[in-house]
């Protein structure tokens, strides 16, 4: 009976980086989803800029000397714009004659142009900074970027000592500095636990190697000067010098082996081994798919019962 594999601790590293796979341990997912509600919440609270800087570039586009029918700067802002919180104030403000912008549609469609790229960028690195970071597994940089924005959106809510009017536009900053706050906890645990990055390529499907001692059972040589497997009973018999039979067993038994599986007057032939058995990978108990080797976190994940995530 063939003996059992013997699996190696962890399988060889594999140099073809061409597509990793980014092992993330169950107490990652706290940190992540703290990371994407508090990305959620900023990109939400960035609509309104959105609207502001798309509807002066908007204007300036209008204003543009080009056109056939140019409107005339500054704009008249319609009710329905101006009676929305928050926005509207702020669109009287930058289209208020000497108050605002200058009334040219190139500095209307700069502003517009120059905000809306502003404000992307803005979104980016948010999301690079933390989430994008958790995904890669390079968490001491996602909690760092997650305490500087905590104490980015935080730092506004202070203006409430010299201007009161001021609490109800800035205190809704408080929830994406908790969420964010939330996020540099969690991946202080991560941190202690798991270190500060999971390292990529080195989850690697888990081969296992069969291994046993030579012979033909494992598909390796026989022994030296072990006994030699004489031929199957019916075939070709060896013949010694001048034609004459050798002097041995049986017919068709096996011959008395020496050295190096050689017989007097005839070079050994290796014996018929059978071939090794294929390597086989360990499966998950739950759901059966290949494990993943980490060696970063010194143990076997599944990348369906553990959480992990693919390459983004």
């Amino acid at each position: 009976m063939e003996p059992a594999p013997v699996f190696l601790p962890a399988p060889a590293i594999v140099e073809d980086r061409s597509k990793p796979v980014v092992i993330r341990p169950p107490e990652v997912n706290g940190a992540h989803d703290y990371a994407v509600i508090g990305y959620l919440l900023v990109f939400l609270m960035t609509l309104p800029w959105f609207i502001i800087v798309l509807t002066i570039g908007a204007f300036g586009l209008l204003a543009s000397p080009y056109l056939p029918f140019p409107v005339i700067l500054p704009p008249v802002l319609p009710v329905w714009l101006v009676s929305i919180p928050l926005i509207g104030a702020l669109l009287l403000i930058l289209t208020f004659p000497g108050v605002g912008l200058t009334p040219s549609w190139f500095v209307y469609l700069g502003f517009g142009a120059i905000g809306l790229l502003a404000v992307l960028i803005f979104i980016a690195i948010v999301y690079f900074g933390t989430v994008r970071n958790i995904n890669r597994g390079r968490y001491e940089k996602a909690r760092s970027a997650a305490l500087f924005f905590a104490v980015l959106f935080l730092i506004p809510v202070f203006l409430v000592l010299v201007a009161p009017l001021s609490f109800f536009p800035t205190v809704v900053l408080l929830l994406p500095a908790f969420f964010f706050f939330m996020t540099y906890g969690r991946l202080g645990e991560v941190i202690a636990k798991y270190g500060p990055v999971a390292v990529l390529g080195e989850a690697v499907p888990g081969v296992g190697v069969a291994g046993g001692p030579p012979g033909p059972m494992f598909g390796g040589p026989p022994p030296m000067g072990g006994p030699f497997a004489g031929p199957p009973m019916g075939g070709p018999f060896a013949v010694g010098p001048m034609g004459g039979p050798m002097p041995g067993g049986p017919m068709g038994g096996p011959m008395p082996g020496g050295p190096m599986g050689q017989f007097p007057g005839q070079m050994g032939m290796p014996a018929p081994s059978a071939p090794a058995p294929a390597p086989k990978t360990p499966l998950c108990p739950t759901c059966g798919r290949d494990l993943y080797y980490s060696a970063n976190h010194r143990r076997w994940y599944c990348q369906t019962c553990d959480g992990s995530s693919t390459h983004l």
